[in-house]
């Protein structure tokens, strides 16, 4: 059950994230970034606002508040890192140290918490960071692609606060359900939101770039959704290490809808990913 959700929001994650990239560079405009990003966090609070009444909480302490209150805090942080990352550096950099780094703070963080993982957890855990890098190398050698220091800074900080996030909903209780999730996107909205107002960012957005940002938070609040109920019934670190695998997805998409190649390189990623999930699933 906790795989399933895990790798049910990777795939959300995965999509979302290609989709990201693709609206800043289908607007052009590199400071369209916050707007775009408070459109989508306002569709997906949208979203799980409607499924709160069909799945409603057994409990909702105040501790829950507390903690989805701040994941949803360094969720709004992280997306416009994300997005504004993703348009100035290649995807081959800016995927892997995203997905590395939200893998790592978990997998320390975790522990500490008490978090308890097995041998075979633990072995998972190891080769599922190698997997995240690998499935993320692309063959651009080009000057426009060569890593560039702020994007890998903007993908650093962005993953931090995405593990920071991970960490927060890992200590929400069960009996909370989605309402977490449902707070933590409302927060994350109401943050872009005003950040956008108060920077002066209100860009009159372009119909096409607006709806790949709607599909982008829709996409996320559903991988936010799911990744609430995958923490709070298994470790965070190793659920972190599954949704960590999200530039799964992007590469594949980009290679169906971008038509980019794929590296051996990137398939032996894919069968690490496998591997780590099957040893988690007999851990």
């Amino acid at each position: 059950m906790v795989l399933s959700l895990a790798i049910a929001s990777a795939i959300s994650l995965g999509v979302a994230d290609y989709l990201a990239g693709a609206t800043l560079r289908s607007d052009g405009r590199m400071n369209a970034a916050l707007p775009y990003t408070a459109i989508g966090a306002i569709f997906g609070a949208i979203v799980v606002s409607v499924a709160l009444p069909f799945a409603p909480p057994e409990e909702f302490s105040s501790t829950d508040l507390y903690w989805s209150l701040a994941a949803g805090t360094a969720t709004g942080l992280a997306l416009p890192l994300l997005m504004v990352g993703m348009a100035r550096g290649p995807m081959a950099v800016v995927a892997p140290v995203l997905g590395l780094v939200s893998m790592a703070v978990p997998a320390i963080v975790g522990p500490i918490l008490g978090d308890r993982l097995t041998s075979v957890e633990v072995i998972g855990l190891l080769v599922a960071f190698p997997a995240a890098g690998l499935v993320s190398l692309s063959d651009h050698e080009s000057e426009e692609s060569a890593p560039i220091p702020r994007a890998i800074a903007l993908a650093a900080g962005a993953g931090a606060l995405f593990g920071t996030a991970a960490i927060c909903f890992g200590q929400t209780s069960t009996a909370s359900g989605i309402a977490p999730g449902v707070v933590a996107q409302i927060t994350t909205a109401a943050l872009l939101s005003t950040g956008t107002i108060l920077t002066r960012r209100l860009i009159r957005p372009r119909s096409h770039a607006m709806t790949l940002s709607a599909a982008v938070g829709i996409l996320t609040a559903i991988a936010v959704f799911l990744s609430v109920l995958a923490y709070q019934r298994g470790p965070v670190a190793i659920v972190a290490a599954v949704i960590g695998l999200a530039p799964g997805p992007t590469v594949l998409l980009a290679r169906m809808v971008a038509r980019e190649s794929i590296r051996s390189i990137q398939l032996v990623g894919f069968a690490l990913g496998i591997v780590a999930v099957i040893l988690f699933a007999l851990g």
